[in-house]
């Protein structure tokens, strides 16, 4: 991965690729997806956007479970990413997953499973909820993160549902 690279961070796609999600991933270099895809369908038709590195959530199929890991670590740049999707972290709070990464100190932990956006900094570690892609249960919503060598910033993007 380039030293410099725009990464679409998604969860909770939940067999919805909306339109407004194309176009927000558009021109990303790769997508880091925190599970509930589903189906098998949803990650082929995202990886027709951009390579996809993903998780799996509680939600996806079988096939999806056995073929992702339930959390990865990951680095872009300087940068590094922990992700997972958070359905086995008490209620998928920030503060839940305070002490499961301390001690690898990610500089930011992308998690999904509430379908609730989240952008907090803890210890020096950021916490991102991109919220549900999918537009389920709540405004649909995705990422957006920009690496440049040991700095990163990240934010949430509104999608039409």
């Amino acid at each position: 991965m380039a030293e410099e690279s725009r990464i679409g961070v998604v969860s909770d796609t939940h067999d919805r690729i909306l339109p407004d999600l194309r176009e927000a991933l558009a021109g990303v270099d790769e997508i880091l997806h925190c599970g509930d895809l589903c189906h098998t369908d949803v990650l082929d038709e995202l990886e027709a956007i951009a390579p996809v590195l993903a998780v799996h959530g509680n939600m996806d199929e079988r096939e999806l479970v056995d073929r992702l890991p339930a959390e990865r670590l990951v680095e872009r740049g300087e940068i590094r990413i922990a992700m997972i999707h958070g359905h086995r972290q008490g209620r998928a709070r920030v503060d839940d997953f305070v002490e499961k990464y301390r001690v690898i100190a990610p500089a930011l932990v992308l998690f999904g499973h509430t379908h609730e956006t989240v952008s907090r900094v803890w210890d020096e570690t950021h916490y991102f909820n991109p919220g549900t892609a999918g537009g389920v249960g709540a405004d649909p919503t995705c990422g957006l993160l920009e690496v440049r060598g040991g700095e990163f910033s990240i934010e949430h993007v509104d999608l039409e549902g």
